[in-house]
């Protein structure tokens, strides 16, 4: 964001989306939503909780911040393409082991494929980067998220429209302050998106 920008009320607002849905966040906010709609499970839900926000949220935050404090990182939007690369490899570890935590679990198999499409989508982002290209973090973790939505809706015949159309509203908006911040252009959330949901298919290929 350019400077003077945070004076203007739609730059405001565009910022606070931006940081409510960080990529860092939408995996947990995933999470809630595959509770929602998977309500017949019986594992301790409470634990699963605390696995993903300890693992995907709190130690990605405290490395961001530390890097940011410093001063290896500019932004904690990591603007600069070698800093994106380095911590999407980073995040691909973490959901590749959280994947290898959840998959032996019958009841979790969903979830650890979720998890296994995240960082399929980080290793190819952090290809798009390492050739100079980049791309938006956000629009990869929505895209991957509303993917996973439409595959589970296939696999177990549960129309659940009305979440679809909630997720696809956020992917709008959010996508929208991105624009409005000139975070990214057009393309870069274009190739997000697809990035995003190119994980979740090679999975869904996969199984």
């Amino acid at each position: 964001m350019k400077k003077g920008a945070l004076c203007r009320p739609a730059s405001c607002l565009a910022w606070l989306i931006s940081i409510v849905f960080h990529p860092v966040f939408i995996p947990f906010y995933m999470l809630l939503v595959y509770f929602e709609i998977s309500r017949y499970f019986f594992y301790d839900v409470r634990h699963i909780l605390r696995l993903l926000f300890v693992s995907a949220v709190v130690v990605p935050v405290l490395l961001l911040l530390l890097l940011y404090k410093l001063r290896i990182l500019r932004s904690v939007f990591l603007e600069r393409l070698r800093a994106r690369a380095g911590f999407t490899l980073f995040m691909a570890a973490v959901y590749y082991m959280l994947y290898r935590a959840l998959d032996p679990i019958a009841a979790m198999h969903d979830l650890a494929d979720y998890f296994k499409g995240i960082a399929l989508s980080l290793v190819l982002s952090a290809l798009f980067y390492a050739g100079g290209k980049k791309i938006s973090l956000h629009a990869l973790a929505l895209g991957g998220s509303w993917m996973f939505l439409i595959r589970w809706s296939h696999t177990y015949r549960t129309e659940i429209l009305d979440i679809l159309a909630a997720v696809t509203l956020v992917t709008a908006v959010v996508l929208a302050s991105r624009l409005q911040l000139r975070a990214h252009s057009l393309g870069e959330l274009f190739w997000g998106l697809a990035v995003g949901m190119a994980g979740q298919l090679l999975v869904w290929w996969w199984v």
